[in-house]
């Protein structure tokens, strides 16, 4: 049976990211991708202050693709929890049922005020009885911001999906040849870093720390009392003018390691808790994963290779309707795109 092409969204703290595959028995094809940023103040710690402001760019970007009304759109932030647990093992029906009690304990929200999902992973051998299970829980009032949204725009959201796992789905699509056993997807956005930790191709760890690029930006405002427009382009590289380039390597490389000890801190929970085999590789994605520093810092204070994803690599892309340049710049802020673009209309919703 085919399958029904869905639109990805990526809603994120600094920009709205549009991207559409065609899939057909030719493969997988690159149909459309934008990019829109967002002024400061539209989205402030994932919830939506200005939604006429984000529906605009959304309803922008949207404009330019197919009339295709279907979205997969992700999550993320403090109103989002991720956990994996071990429980009775049990049917995934019968969890389905009892999935709010068996939920409750693990939950630092009041359970009726969120959406939950979950994943049965398997069981655990060495525990008889007992199955790993990885709990989605969001918080209906912040989850009901993006729906409302996209209800107003008269998109239909037939996926809600995570940030982490979006990711992930784009990385098995595009990376099903990498020999690493255990890599990290590291996701620096502007506001949230999402870590996902996959062992043999299955999620093994996940984590959000509530940093990311948006902090290098404050911290050129402040320094050298300009807008944040204006310190937006000089985190992204534009003509410094009068901005002494010494005082800025010192911002950017105070931010840099201050990630990367979060990073480590993560890493290490992760070698010491969940698994004795070290990590092989990092993925970076997101619209500050090529800020100035970050891929050396970590490769040299971790001693784990990085490579920024390309999300894609594994695509058709027609190169007389794309600039490949123009990707090539963009592919690590399309990455959680791309992974809601893949997703299937099947796939259960958060």
């Amino acid at each position: 049976m085919a399958v029904s092409k869905i639109i990805g969204l990526d809603i994120g703290s600094n920009s709205v990211k549009i991207v559409e595959i065609d899939r057909s028995r030719k493969g997988y094809e690159l149909q459309y991708v934008g990019l829109a940023p967002l002024s400061d103040g539209a989205i402030v710690e994932k919830s939506i202050k200005k939604a006429d402001m984000v529906g605009n760019a959304v309803r922008a970007l949207h404009g330019f693709s197919s009339r295709n009304k279907q979205v997969a759109v992700s999550l993320s932030g403090k109103a989002v929890i991720i956990k994996q647990v071990t429980m009775t093992s049990m049917s995934d029906s019968q969890l389905e049922k009892q999935i709010q009690m068996e939920a409750e304990p693990y939950i630092p929200f009041d359970i009726k005020d969120v959406n939950l999902d979950f994943f049965i992973m398997g069981d655990r051998p060495e525990k008889e009885g007992a199955m790993e299970v990885v709990l989605v829980a969001a918080k209906k009032d912040y989850m009901a911001e993006y729906l409302d949204l996209l209800k107003s725009l008269n998109l239909v959201p037939v996926v809600v999906d995570v940030d982490p796992f979006a990711l992930e789905v784009m990385y098995e699509f595009c990376y099903p040849n990498v020999q690493e056993e255990i890599v990290a997807l590291v996701n620096v956005g502007a506001s949230t870093i999402n870590i996902n930790i996959i062992k043999s191709g299955a999620s093994q760890y996940t984590r959000d720390l509530p940093l990311g690029g948006d902090s290098i930006t404050r911290e050129i405002m402040r320094f050298f009392d300009v807008s944040y427009e204006r310190a937006e382009n000089i985190k992204r590289g534009a003509q410094l003018d009068k901005i002494n380039s010494r005082n800025l390597r010192k911002i950017f490389q105070r931010s840099v390691d201050y990630f990367v000890s979060e990073l480590q801190k993560i890493l290490d929970f992760f070698s010491t808790n969940v698994s004795y085999d070290p990590i092989q590789k990092i993925f970076l994605a997101g619209g500050a994963a090529a800020t100035y520093g970050l891929v050396s810092t970590i490769e040299s204070e971790l001693n784990i290779p990085v490579e920024i994803v390309d999300p894609f690599r594994s695509l058709k892309v027609n190169e007389k309707i794309f600039d490949m340049d123009y990707l090539n710049t963009i592919g690590a802020q399309m990455a959680v795109a791309v992974g809601l673009a893949l997703r299937d209309e099947r796939d259960k919703q958060v």
